[in-house]
């Protein structure tokens, strides 16, 4: 059995914390695989916290062997030095996020990495006329988007674009079931569900790729993030798990012109959604997941199948007045954009 204490799945809403959450359980529904959600930390021997600081400090002062992130942490920098995490293995989505946070400095405790399943059965193709093409445009300059939707007009290839955190996620799978392919132009990702559940659909990615970290329009509370080595930082991706199957990736656009020829010519020729179910299926990354413990903690995944929960008591996310704390939160936050846009 296995524990799971995440702010997010309380919080609600569907952002990426949320999915990685989310997206384990249903894994580890398939599976079969017993857990529990946000109950007291040492409830049962397999502790993960996803993204509670609050646990992290608790789980560390009680010695508690635990799976951490990754959505805990930006950087290394923001891990507090006295903060013991000697009993715990930190995980990041991919290993070029992993890499990065070796290279400037964490060692607090060993690492690894796990990107989350994706939901194949919510994600799956559509059997509509692919009319056009879809363009996600994820925090990359307006020049470049310019100089896309430019070739796409003279080409006479009709077109509609997505642009991150100004859409639903029906909007979305709207787009993508009419798309015959997606150029993403998009920033550095440390996983990329979106890019992953866009894959899931069938279709194939014509990828703008970054060629090292700081390739982006930060928002204002995202401009101080990195400092300027950071920024140079060029073992990363916006894409970490992709290949041949999967569309063609392009680091200059210059080239954007032929490549969306060839785009128009092949996007039948690929299967991306293959690549998902075989790389990124719900079920294969839960027992990934599970193999962690008996990687770093040598807890089988037998052992734990069996376990019974050891403690009856809640964390604080499952308390009521927590719920009702959330409840007020988004109240008034939904008070507040009203009142911001009269």
């Amino acid at each position: 059995m296995i524990n799971i204490i995440s702010k997010s799945i309380v919080e609600g809403g569907i952002n990426g914390p949320q999915k990685v959450v989310s997206n384990l359980i249903k894994g580890l529904d398939i599976l079969g695989y017993p857990y529990c959600i946000n109950k007291a930390l040492d409830t049962t021997s397999k502790l993960w916290i996803h993204d509670d600081l609050v646990a992290l400090k608790e789980a560390s002062e009680r010695k508690l062997k635990a799976v951490v992130g990754p959505n805990l942490y930006i950087l290394p920098r923001d891990v507090p030095k006295d903060l013991d995490m000697s009993n715990f293995v930190f995980i990041s989505p991919s290993k070029w996020s992993t890499d990065f946070w070796r290279d400037f400095g964490f060692d607090k405790c060993p690492q690894d990495f796990w990107p989350v399943g994706i939901d194949t059965v919510e994600y799956s193709p559509s059997k509509k006329i692919k009319d056009g093409v879809l363009i996600y445009f994820k925090q990359r300059y307006e020049e470049e988007l310019l100089k896309i939707e430019g070739v796409l007009k003279n080409k006479n290839i009709k077109y509609n674009i997505i642009k991150y955190g100004s859409y639903t996620e029906s909007e979305y799978k709207k787009a993508l079931a009419k798309s015959r392919y997606v150029i993403w132009l998009g920033r550095h990702e440390t996983q990329g569900i979106a890019l992953e559940e866009a894959l899931s659909t069938n279709t194939p990615i014509l990828l703008c790729e970054v060629k090292f970290l700081g390739q982006w329009v930060p928002t204002k509370k995202e401009s101080s993030f990195f400092t300027k080595e950071q920024n140079e930082y060029k073992n990363v991706s916006a894409a970490p798990y992709f290949n041949d199957e999967c569309g063609i990736k392009i680091d200059n656009l210059d080239k954007i012109s032929e490549k969306i020829d060839y785009m128009e010519s092949n996007f039948l020729s690929f299967s991306p959604r293959k690549y998902v179910i075989e790389n990124l299926g719900l079920k294969k990354q839960a027992q990934e997941f599970l193999k962690l413990y008996e990687k770093h903690f040598n807890i089988s995944l037998e052992d734990g199948r069996k376990e019974k929960p050891l403690n009856k008591g809640n964390w604080i996310n499952a308390k009521f007045s927590y719920i009702i704390y959330l409840k007020i939160k988004r109240v008034v936050k939904a008070v507040l954009k009203v009142l911001k846009n009269v």
